[in-house]
């Protein structure tokens, strides 16, 4: 089974391409430790908006939800990265 989490984000003190980068990829290392694949999926040339998809593939759903909910509640604790909306997709 495969979960993905489709999140819009914004991120409000952002000025430059460079601070950008730099939280997402702050994020994404810090999530390298969870058992799922996270990547910017839209808006790579927008300085205060990304479309992150977070991606945990497992045969039990119950581990996928806790691990997308795990990851969910890193970005919600990420320092100048606000999700707007959240959409569930399951394969």
């Amino acid at each position: 089974m495969i979960g993905v989490v489709h999140c819009e984000c914004f991120l409000p003190d952002c000025y430059s391409l460079k601070e950008k980068r730099s939280i997402l990829q702050s994020l994404i290392t810090r999530a390298r430790r969870l058992n799922i694949s996270i990547s910017e999926m839209d808006h790579q040339d927008v300085w205060q908006r990304t479309s992150l998809s977070i991606a945990c593939i497992n045969n039990s759903r119950k581990v996928i939800e806790k691990e997308l909910a795990h990851a969910l509640k890193m970005i919600d604790g990420s320092e100048g990265l606000e999700c707007h909306s959240v959409q569930y997709e399951w394969l």
